[in-house]
C-alpha cells in the first residue's frame, strides 16, 4: 500500500476494516503499524509502510481516518471503530536487526525519524489509542518509560486516549528486560509509566488490587488508567 504513494487507497481499506469489525461489535482495532523501518534484517519490515517518515505519517494519518473517520471526533460513528498506534518505538532498527533487541537510538535521531508519524497522528486525529513497543531505549524498557509516554506522548504532544501493553509487554519486564523483581513489580512499573491496560490477559495488572490494599500502589493511579479506559469506551 505505500509503494501507491495514495493515501486514499490505505483510507478505504480502513474503512472497510472498520465496518466489519464493528458489525462484530467490537470497537477497537490493535492497527496502524506506523514504525519506520530502517534495518532490512528485522523480521517484521512488512509490518510497516517503509523507512521514509513523512510517507509512514501520510499512510497512517489515512490509515487512521479510515478506521476512526476524518477531524477531532468524540464520538465513534457506528461503522468506525478506534485505532491504536504501534509501536512506539524504535522497534525497526533494533540491535543486529533482532526482533525486540534494544534500540540503541539517541533524542534526535528518534524526534527527526521516529517520533513524526506517532507525532503527525496525534496532532491531526483523534487517535483512541497507543501501544509501546518491546525494546529498550538508551537502557530503558518503552513499557516502563515514564518520559516516553508520559513526557512526550502526553505532555508534549497532548495525547488524550489510552496507552495499552504489546502483548506480555508488561511481564517482560521481568522475564526479558529484567529491570522487575517479579509480576508485581513489573505492573507498577509499567503503570507509573503511563500504561492504562495490559494485554492480552493480564499477568501483572490482576495484582493490583492486593498491591493497593498492600500500600505499594497509590489509589490515583488507578484512577488515572481508568479514567483514561472508561472515557474511551464513552467515546464508543
Amino acid at each position: 500500500m505505500a509503494g501507491t504513494f495514495d493515501p486514499e487507497i490505505v483510507r478505504d481499506v480502513g474503512a472497510v476494516i472498520a465496518r466489519e469489525v464493528r458489525a462484530r461489535g467490537v470497537a477497537l482495532v490493535l492497527s496502524p503499524v506506523v514504525d519506520i523501518a530502517r534495518d532490512p534484517r528485522w523480521g517484521r519490515i512488512e509490518e510497516t509502510f517503509g523507512e521514509d517518515p513523512h510517507l509512514v505519517s501520510e499512510m497512517g494519518v489515512a490509515a487512521v481516518e479510515g478506521l476512526q473517520g476524518r477531524g477531532r471526533l468524540e464520538a465513534l460513528g457506528p461503522d468506525k471503530v478506534f485505532a491504536t498506534l504501534k509501536h512506539m518505538t524504535g522497534h525497526g532498527q533494533p540491535a543486529s536487526g533482532n526482533n525486540v533487541s534494544p534500540a540503541p537510538i539517541a533524542e534526535r535521531e528518534l524526534r527527526e525519524n521516529f517520533f513524526p508519524p506517532f507525532r503527525s497522528i496525534v496532532a491531526r486525529t483523534s487517535i483512541g489509542a497507543l501501544m509501546p513497543s518491546y525494546n529498550e531505549i538508551d537502557g530503558v524498557p518503552n513499557h516502563a518509560n515514564e518520559w516516553l509516554l508520559e513526557d512526550v506522548l502526553r505532555e508534549e504532544w497532548g495525547f488524550g486516549g489510552i496507552v495499552v501493553s504489546d502483548y506480555n509487554g508488561i511481564s517482560q519486564l521481568m522475564s526479558l528486560h529484567h529491570v522487575a523483581a517479579d509480576v508485581e513489580d513489573a505492573a507498577r512499573q509499567a503503570l507509573a509509566a503511563g500504561v492504562d491496560c495490559e494485554l492480552p490477559d493480564g499477568a501483572g495488572y490482576p495484582t493490583l488490587a492486593d498491591q493497593v490494599r498492600a500500600g505499594k500502589v497509590s489509589t490515583a493511579a488507578i484512577d488515572r488508567a481508568v479514567r483514561r479506559i472508561l472515557a474511551l469506551k464513552f467515546r464508543a
